[in-house]
């Protein structure tokens, strides 16, 4: 599994845990993801499906654990709750630190896998004021209360064993135990942070059209006119080089079997194939270009568009068509018809020079600023 290192927060019913996960998540929005939970049971007022728990059948449910589709599940007052991989997973591929809330029963069965995250427990001071947070809620039977302290019990015990957790807060007072668990987390924190800022950058230009010389003309042309602020998003193909191209250059030449592992293990932002050949932009290429605080152009066709469109890249889509052709509407940001080539030209330099005003990266103004 890719990204940073997950965070397993436990405790009993009543600690405050949930209270200390909203507000970390809520003070540091874009650093951390939760890991929403499946569970049997039916929704509470004010919950939703999809952001509180995933709602799901004992029958389904049941049928993805064994599929081997969770990490961790456990049966409490007749409910199944589990952690999906899947989920996990949606959380670390936005590059943000992953919560996952689970029992102590759920810790030794992560603690069996290879998602080594950093363990921590929050717990009450005590069983006494553990009881009178409970009973003041007024929110359950006294039979469902006993059972909940009883399980508090064994977690308190379980969870001071050596080697269990890499932390245990007693959470005495709110905003002490907040700030304690701010510490613990601030190198990861910090990781992320800066990972985020080596991946920043302008937006880049996905160009799309008909296959043709004139597309590929205006990107090189514009390329050439202002060096130093535009990059190429170089494409991976499974074709063989064509007299005069270069690996590296004109495309990343590569085999079937390479290519399709690549793209497996979500390599790629988009791929298709045409004519029997292997086409795709990889997120690397994508981040090479962008860490050198340049535009990114990805040259693709309009099934790649539409793939990208389900991405988090959020580029400019700007389409050059031939006069003859129908356009999508709602695909594109901008439509150029090349009728013209020095006037399509014109054009396309007009728009990204608007595009990136806001950024400082105006055609023609652009490369002395970085000489400056």
């Amino acid at each position: 599994m890719s990204g940073p290192r997950p965070v397993v927060l436990s405790g009993p019913s009543g600690a405050g845990k949930s209270t200390l996960m909203k507000k970390l998540m809520k003070d540091h929005e874009s650093i951390f993801g939760f890991s929403v939970s499946h569970t049997t049971r039916n929704p509470r007022p004010g919950e939703e499906d999809g952001k509180d728990y995933h709602y799901t059948t004992r029958e389904a449910m049941q049928e993805k654990i064994d599929n081997g589709e969770f990490i961790e599940n456990a049966e409490f007052s007749g409910n199944m709750y589990g952690t999906s991989k899947a989920a996990i997973e949606d959380v670390r591929a936005q590059n943000i630190i992953c919560i996952l809330d689970v029992d102590i029963q759920g810790v030794n069965r992560i603690k069996e896998t290879d998602l080594n995250p950093i363990y921590i427990s929050i717990q009450p001071p005590s069983m006494e004021i553990l009881e009178k947070r409970l009973r003041d809620r007024q929110t359950e039977t006294e039979e469902s209360l006993e059972k909940r302290l009883e399980a508090a019990r064994i977690d308190m015990e379980l969870s001071m064993e050596p080697g269990v957790f890499d932390v245990v807060i007693i959470n005495d007072d709110l905003e002490r135990a907040y700030e304690e668990l701010k510490v613990i987390l601030s190198e990861e924190i910090q990781k992320v942070e800066e990972a985020n800022k080596s991946k920043s950058g302008p937006r880049p230009v996905v160009l799309s059209g008909p296959s043709g010389e004139e597309k590929s003309t205006l990107i090189k042309k514009l390329m050439k006119d202002h060096e130093g602020i535009f990059g190429f998003s170089l494409s991976h193909t499974t074709r063989s080089p064509r007299p005069g191209e270069e690996d590296g250059k004109d495309y990343h030449y590569i085999t079937r079997e390479a290519m399709q592992e690549k793209i497996d293990n979500g390599e790629f932002i988009e791929n298709a194939e045409f004519s029997g050949t292997m086409y795709g932009t990889s997120k690397a290429a994508i981040e090479d270009v962008k860490a050198h605080n340049i535009i990114c152009i990805l040259d693709v066709d309009i099934q790649g568009v539409n793939r990208i469109k389900e991405t988090d890249l959020n580029p400019i889509y700007i389409s050059i068509q031939p006069p003859s052709m129908e356009i999508l509407p709602g695909v594109f940001d901008v439509v150029i018809i090349n009728d013209d080539l020095e006037r399509a030209y014109e054009e396309l330099k007009d728009v990204l020079s608007e595009r990136f005003a806001q950024e400082k990266f105006m055609l023609g103004g652009a490369q002395k600023e970085k000489r400056d």
